[in-house]
């Protein structure tokens, strides 16, 4: 696969607009695959990083550019991460205040955007310095397999190879699974997961505490209850035998 080799984008400030746009007018996302893709990913990302306040995690929000020529643009990417940034909410990014771009960023291909994911985005976000791009399927109709990822050496991109993808930047695997585009840690070999499904494993772990301290208790009060009773016949076979030494002594 053919590399593309980026032009170096400065920022102006005679050229700053009054007012930087926060729509681009088109749809979050192309299908319900695409929507689902995107929200699944985002709130991975957002439960992955939800204590570190110096990554910023967040999708479909314009970023705002100056060109070579000195025109602003704006693109919107479908996902992406911006590590030394701080996680606050914005209407938009715009890489001269923020004095960066983002490390990592996503694209889910639809028909509409495929020529450009693979074209003008890669020329855009290696000027950018982005250093790492993927591009995700959700269809799988559209390219030969349904993930792909590049990362930055120089101002090129190079192509990564494998059905598992590494992140640098984000010390994750990328990995597709029925059809979706997951995310898993290496070093613990789980999966991400979103807001949603940490809340169910929670719950689930909780559930099983609670039956475990249960069973525990019940097997604590039967063993009570055998100690009181062992203790009881004990007691009554003292008196018993008591009571016929008293016996034998009076017949003695």
């Amino acid at each position: 696969m053919s590399t593309a080799t980026a032009p170096i984008f400065y920022s102006r400030q005679s050229a700053r607009p009054l007012h930087f746009p926060e729509s681009d007018g088109k749809p979050m996302a192309e299908t319900d695959k695409h929507r689902k893709q995107m929200l699944t990913l985002l709130d991975a990302l957002d439960e992955y990083y939800r204590d570190d306040k110096a990554t910023y995690v967040t999708g479909n929000i314009l970023v705002h550019y100056c060109d070579e020529a000195g025109e602003w643009k704006f693109l919107a990417p479908d996902v992406f991460v911006a590590k030394g940034i701080e996680k606050k909410e914005r209407r938009s990014y715009i890489i001269e205040d923020e004095g960066k771009a983002p490390d990592f960023i996503i694209e889910l291909v639809s028909p509409s955007t495929k020529v450009e994911d693979f074209g003008n985005k890669r020329v855009i976000y290696a000027g950018w310095n982005v250093k790492e791009y993927f591009l995700f399927d959700p269809t799988g109709e559209l390219m030969s397999a349904p993930l792909r990822g590049f990362r930055l050496s120089g101002n090129e991109y190079l192509p990564l190879m494998g059905a598992r993808l590494h992140s640098e930047v984000l010390k994750l695997d990328l990995i597709v699974e029925q059809g979706r585009l997951r995310l898993y840690n290496p070093v613990t070999g789980r999966r991400l997961y979103t807001h949603e499904e940490s809340e169910a494993a929670r719950r689930m772990a909780e559930t099983r505490a609670d039956t475990a301290e249960a069973k525990v208790t019940a097997a604590e009060v039967n063993a009570a209850q055998e100690r009181a009773a062992r203790q009881a016949a004990e007691a009554e076979l003292a008196r018993l035998r008591e009571e016929l030494t008293k016996r034998h002594e009076q017949k003695s």
